[in-house]
């Protein structure tokens, strides 16, 4: 039988995953969201998957513990199960066997988690970051839903699994760039430059980002342009900054602080090549993407294989911030709400 969560014979990555997997507040001084006072609903749960696959009552027969994995989190195991691994029905006792074939394969990678991203004193620090994101979320969208956390191992398949309700973060994504398992993954899947964000680090910030663009996707256009994907992409790298206020603008893209560095003196070169009506307006997907998707560099004509990639989320983000200009965070009327991206256009001078 073929298994689909073996190491060596990945299933295939969505795109969105490719952008998600792939990012001092830069913009306006205005203070930190406070979050004292506020609570997440009690209707928030955060679940560690790793202890949930420990903790299985095996002695009890595949009823028992086929109730324990539904319990723990009904709507993640279903997708875990179902999507993220390919198991089998989260219904069937039988996908039970399958999820113990999974753990004693895959035994390498969740020892590797343990010591790594998923280590005790790491994950309790990731988890206070993420909720303290997910508070001032709260404050500067009071109705919007808050979703529950999922800390999964992925085998390898998702870095992020972002729904409306819920977003599970696959902790084999995140246990640092050189960690000699990363030998056994296919190298055109896992790159260089993807393994070198595979950092742990970058847990938090990176789950709040991704579950921000599934949530908000429906803001972007059914035919976009580059300027309709740079101003969805600021909002949300600006929208992103703000929940993590005290984190390097350079970690918000993915980027080492060389490449930050490289953008910030380059950005007017950057802008003249995609300011040209052809560029800015172009709605051909392959050429309005190649500023966004993650790579080795930015494949767009004119700019160098030196350069970062995604140059176009970091144009985007530095529009939003010039509209937003000096506004308080909360103001979400002068940079959050317009998608007409014209008066950000008016508002950046690089």
């Amino acid at each position: 039988m073929h298994h689909v969560f073996s190491i060596r014979n990945l299933f295939h990555l969505p795109m969105w995953v490719l952008l998600v997997c792939s990012w001092v507040q830069c913009g306006p001084s205005t203070p930190p969201i406070e979050t004292d006072g506020v609570t997440l609903p009690t209707s928030f749960q955060e679940v560690n998957w790793m202890e949930v696959l420990e903790n299985m009552p095996l002695d009890s027969g595949r009823n028992v513990t086929l109730s324990h994995l539904q319990e723990a989190h009904l709507g993640f195991w279903k997708a875990w199960s179902e999507e993220v691994l390919q198991l089998g029905p989260s219904d069937d006792t039988l996908t039970v066997d399958m999820t113990l074939r999974f753990l004693e394969e895959m035994a390498p990678m969740m020892a590797a988690i343990d010591t790594t991203s998923g280590e005790e004193g790491h994950l309790a620090q990731q988890s206070e970051q993420l909720q303290e994101a997910l508070k001032r979320h709260l404050v500067l969208f009071p109705d919007a839903e808050v979703p529950d956390v999922v800390w999964m191992p992925s085998g390898f398949n998702f870095a992020l699994y972002p729904t409306p309700e819920w977003v599970g973060i696959g902790l084999d994504w995140f246990m640092e760039p050189n960690h000699p398992l990363h030998q056994e993954l296919p190298s055109h899947r896992f790159p260089r430059y993807r393994l070198q964000r595979m950092r742990s680090a970058w847990m938090a910030t990176d789950a709040l980002r991704g579950w921000l663009l599934v949530q908000h996707q429906n803001r972007i256009p059914s035919s976009p342009r580059t300027v309709d994907m740079l101003l969805f992409w600021g909002q949300i790298m600006e929208l992103t900054s703000i929940c993590f206020p005290h984190t390097s603008p350079a970690q918000l893209m993915n980027w080492t602080e060389e490449e930050w560095t490289w953008a910030e003196a380059n950005e007017r070169s950057i802008w003249s090549e995609v300011q040209p009506q052809s560029v800015m307006f172009n709605k051909q997907p392959r050429e309005v993407m190649r500023w966004f998707q993650e790579g080795p560099f930015t494949r767009a004509e004119g700019l160098p294989q030196s350069c970062p990639d995604r140059l176009g989320v970091y144009l985007g983000w530095k529009m939003v911030q010039a509209r937003r200009g000096n506004h308080a965070a909360l103001d979400m009327a002068s940079w959050w709400t317009p998608t007409d991206p014209n008066p950000f256009l008016q508002a950046y001078r690089p």
